[in-house]
């Protein structure tokens, strides 16, 4: 297994895992960790398919960016571009106090937008799981 291969499973295997931390603090009422974990779910899931790839995307965490990378790979990712901000919006407005004008992450952000996050999420991981199976060979 190519140390590309072997990155891109690390990558996929913390990026469900994160989406699980994701599902875990939505399930307590935690909707602001839970945004921000499905935003690095996404973002390590498509490191992982860019590593497939034969690429390191180290020098970003933003969704939209790893994508437009994505993209250049295959185009199944595009229906995925247009949510995408959303969940880069999170990286910040999901931790910090100063992120969000006269409240604070844990009062602002609700039940709708961990619920949305959570589904993105798990969209972008269920696509790079199913490239990944077109792309390596069977004993990744």
């Amino acid at each position: 297994m190519s140390i590309y291969a072997k990155e891109a499973d690390r990558w996929l295997r913390q990026a469900e895992y994160d989406l699980k931390v994701s599902q875990w603090c939505q399930q307590g009422g935690f909707h602001a960790p839970a945004c921000f974990w499905a935003q690095q779910s996404a973002a390590k899931s498509l490191r992982a398919f860019l590593f497939i790839n034969g690429e390191d995307a180290h020098e970003t965490r933003s969704v939209v960016e790893l994508l437009e990378r994505a993209l250049t790979y295959d185009e199944g990712f595009k229906p995925h571009v247009g949510g995408a901000g959303s969940l880069d919006i999170y990286y910040k407005t999901s931790r910090f106090p100063d992120a969000i004008p006269g409240g604070i992450p844990a009062e602002v952000i609700a039940v709708k937008d961990s619920q949305e996050a959570i589904r993105q999420a798990a969209d972008i991981i269920a696509v790079v799981e199913k490239k990944r199976k077109g792309y390596l060979p069977d004993e990744f």
